[in-house]
């Protein structure tokens, strides 16, 4: 039996095609007629292949904003909207105003109208899920390996063609409202932010199958992933307009800061340290689906608001340049330590207040033996600390 060499991989049949092509082929065939099905299943329910895809993505994520919506899209912030406002005559999705943020609108799905379309890719499930019961649980494992790795690629390549050309090779890249960086072997992560951010949201998927997961609105960043570690870079932040904000300055200042915003979506399956450097307007953390390793920032906050995960091992929560409040959740059980030295108005450890102090040491229950808690180290002052459990 002779063999040929194609492409560095061993084709035993002859036919001059190396396995490896063969998956290739079969892959891009798949995603030629997965395209087609999509767009039967819009003739079907009378909607757009685009707006079908935009129901997939909101089914998966359960709710997003508009602006996230036409990052995952692709498409512009005018054919977003041309896209929603024909969703919603139709009863699939319901826009709100944010209540966090009323200028910043929400997109739902209607759960009983969006039935109607996901019925049809869930009856291609059943009939793949017959076609492949032939695979024992090795096989479909690898299967799944292959699959998770190619969407992470895939993903990678989208938004690389997105930003055009010159997009470096290296991973630093321009974002143009989104990134999204595979995880490429790497079995820790790290998130540097080098320069002061604006208003940044933390999350963590465990289900993630990205290395990170970012949007952003306003201000463009600078992104580079290699090697397990993310940076953010913003390069047009004016120190004064930082400062008066931590300050809680009435001065008007700079209007981006009002209007920039970072979302950030962690692997939560690797361990993660997160550092900014610079500070960040306001920092909101869902951390609880992140196996943390450690947190810094610096340069300070006007609020930071962390929930907090299981500690895993001694976790460093350290906090320096003052903020105007600081709190942290952790979950009920879970050991803390707060150091302070800079003084607060206001610092609260579990039921333990104190006020107008300029160095206190507070500690949980048994904090001092416990071999997993969290060391929590304050420097520059606080207008209030606030450290409790998910139980308080």
């Amino acid at each position: 039996m002779s063999t040929t060499e194609t492409g560095g991989a061993t084709d035993p049949a002859g036919t001059g095609a190396s396995p490896t092509a063969g998956v290739l082929a079969a892959t891009r065939r798949l995603g030629v007629h997965a395209a087609l099905f999509t767009q039967a299943v819009a003739d079907r329910i009378g909607l757009a292949s685009t707006d079908v895809e935009c129901l997939e993505i909101l089914v998966e994520a359960g709710r997003l904003s508009a602006g996230e919506l036409a990052a995952a899209t692709g498409l512009t912030s005018g054919a977003a909207t041309r896209m929603l406002d024909r969703l919603e005559q139709a009863g699939f999705v319901r826009r709100t105003a944010d209540p966090a943020d009323r200028r910043r609108v929400l997109v739902d799905p209607v759960g009983e109208r969006v039935a109607a379309a996901t019925a049809h890719f869930d009856a291609l499930a059943r009939a793949i899920d017959d076609a492949i019961a032939r695979y024992d649980g090795a096989q479909l494992e690898t299967i799944r390996g292959y699959l998770e790795t190619t969407l992470s690629v895939t993903r990678s390549e989208t938004a690389r063609l997105r930003r055009g050309p010159g997009a470096g090779e290296d991973g630093t890249e321009d974002v143009a409202g989104s990134f999204v960086a595979p995880v490429a072997g790497a079995d820790r992560g790290r998130l540097v932010f080098t320069s002061a951010a604006p208003a940044v949201d933390l999350r963590g998927d465990p289900m993630l199958g990205d290395l990170v997961r970012a949007t952003f609105a306003g201000a463009t960043p600078r992104v580079r992933a290699r090697a397990g570690v993310v940076t953010i870079h913003y390069g047009r932040f004016s120190w004064l307009d930082w400062r008066a904000r931590i300050a809680d300055s009435k001065l008007e200042i700079s209007a981006h800061w009002r209007r920039d915003r970072a979302r950030i979506v962690l692997n939560g399956a690797i361990p993660w340290d997160i550092e900014l450097r610079g500070g960040a307007s306001t920092l909101d953390g869902d951390l609880r689906a992140v196996r943390l390793a450690s947190f810094l920032i610096t340069g300070g906050a006007s609020r930071i608001s962390l929930r907090l995960p299981e500690p895993q091992g001694l976790v460093v929560v350290r906090v320096t340049g003052g903020m105007s409040d600081l709190a942290l959740v952790r979950p009920a059980g879970s050991a803390a330590r707060l150091r302070l030295r800079g003084g607060a108005s206001r610092v609260t450890l579990d039921g333990q207040r104190v006020t107008g102090v300029g160095n206190v040491v507070l500690a949980s229950e048994g904090a001092e033996a416990a071999a997993s808690r969290y060391e929590i180290e304050v420097e520059g002052g606080a207008s209030r600390l606030t450290v409790t459990t998910a139980e308080e």
